[in-house]
């Protein structure tokens, strides 16, 4: 089957032909380390993650780099209020925050996680390229992008002038345009700064993304990533910088952008202080339950973040659990091979293949997944199956589930306590066919069943 995925900058499904066949260099905007991440940072990092599983079981040779921001204006003025160094809040948040993509099992598919402060020399001569090529301007110290030498520079966005000006969030009356973004800011009373032709001083926020691509990947590659709100100004000012510096086109092949987490209507943003961390909802749920609800929704759809809907992925995956157990369970050595299972078995991976190759549609794929269960509790409450059938069927949803990073922990085991749910449905069956009301038996013996448990009459 071949793989669609949604381009933003032409806005439409396109064949995925990566530059270099089988080879992927892929790039996601990471984290600004100013405090811990929170579950709107998760939702971009746990998007992309199965995004890469899914490339990788495609048989793409992924490089997936994922940058880390530790020197902003953000993380200044966060130090300031703590009265701690700059660098050393980075250092300690940056920590947290590999912790917490290891937690939530983004970790082991990044390839690399570089740190701004690492690519200051690139920076540097990325901005001189600009101000050689006319495309940048120092003024004192500062050095600015003059954005109307760039004459694509709203092809990403897609926004008119007037919108721009919405957004520009840098005012200063010596830029020649109210448009211009900066390169390089120079030092303030107090501020960590690096030698530069310009000054002492430090690079500004888009500068980063497109020197440190430039010395890992090149002046071009396949896929850039991250949440839509990123679109503009960042990527926006990222292509112009890139294809300015290089005069290649394009920078990236393939921009793909995450819809964004918000809690009550507003984007959950560090800067409003409406965020809730990643570590606080580990607390209270598996990372498989996270993953799972972020799969649940389309990548490039926002989601309303609350906390009660948390409930629903967790108590779907207990029923897969369950439904392995009860597969595991039921396997006989005069156990049968249905055919309805055999055939349910092949339609799944067929249409899990199309959703993910569709844009990687996760809701679709995991709603084959789901199915297959609900079809294998059916068989295995009524019969026995053999081994073969068995180890098949739970390695098929072990292996779709491996996508989303769900049903990769062991399978809980036969003793363990039931729930008290299915204990009440128990003696209430029991009560039932004590008075030999079938009906009701079988009716509730079924609802056992859609609850994850096969129950046998001895």
């Amino acid at each position: 089957m071949v793989l669609k995925v949604y381009n933003t900058l032409t806005r439409r499904l396109e064949t995925f032909r990566p530059r270099h066949g089988k080879k992927v260099q892929m790039f996601v905007c990471g984290q600004t380390v100013s405090d811990d991440a929170h579950m709107g940072h998760a939702k971009t990092y746990i998007q992309f993650d199965i995004i890469v599983r899914w490339l990788r079981r495609l048989g793409y040779n992924v490089f997936y780099v994922q940058n880390i921001t530790d020197i902003e204006d953000k993380i200044i003025n966060r130090a300031k209020e703590k009265g701690v160094d700059p660098l050393e809040l980075a250092r300690h948040h940056v920590q947290r925050f590999l912790e917490d993509m290891e937690a939530i099992r983004v970790k082991k598919n990044v390839d690399m996680f570089p740190k701004t402060t690492d690519y200051i020399p690139q920076m540097i001569e990325q901005i001189k390229t600009l101000i050689e090529k006319g495309f940048a301007y120092a003024i004192d110290g500062d050095v600015y992008y003059g954005v109307e030498k760039f004459k694509d520079y709203t092809r990403l966005s897609r926004m008119p002038v007037e919108e721009l000006k919405k957004h520009r969030i840098e005012p200063d009356p010596r830029k020649k345009n109210p448009f211009d973004f900066s390169l390089w800011k120079q030092q303030k009373p107090g501020e960590l700064a690096w030698d530069s032709p310009w000054g002492r001083g430090r690079p500004g926020w888009h500068i980063e993304d497109t020197a440190m691509t430039w010395a890992i990947f090149g002046p071009q590659y396949d896929v850039h990533g991250g949440a839509t709100e990123l679109i503009f100004p960042h990527h926006t000012n990222e292509i112009a910088q890139a294809e300015a510096a290089s005069g290649k086109k394009p920078f990236v092949k393939y921009w793909l952008h995450t819809g964004v987490l918000q809690i009550g209507g507003v984007e959950m943003h560090k800067s409003l202080r409406n965020f809730i961390t990643i570590r606080e909802m580990l607390s209270k749920y598996d990372a498989e339950v996270l993953r799972l609800y972020y799969a649940s929704t389309h990548y490039r759809k926002p989601i309303e973040f609350d906390e009660k809907d948390f409930e629903e992925p967790k108590r779907k995956l207990e029923y897969l659990y369950n439904t392995m157990r009860s597969i595991k369970n039921s396997v006989s050595k005069a156990g049968k091979e249905p055919t309805e299972l055999t055939k349910a078995l092949t339609q799944t991976r067929k249409k899990f293949n199309e959703a993910m190759n569709n844009d990687f549609t996760t809701p679709l794929a995991f709603t084959a997944l789901y199915a297959l269960a609900r079809k294998a509790n059916t068989i295995v409450a009524k019969q026995k199956i053999s081994q073969k059938l068995a180890d098949e069927t739970i390695k098929t949803l072990k292996e779709l589930g491996s996508i989303f990073g769900i049903l990769e922990k062991e399978m809980p085991k036969e003793e363990e306590e039931l729930p008290e749910k299915v204990k009440e449905l128990i003696t209430q069956r029991e009560e039932a066919r004590s008075k030999r009301d079938w009906k009701k038996a079988d009716a509730i013996r079924e609802q056992i069943i859609k609850l994850g448990f096969v129950l046998e009459d001895t």
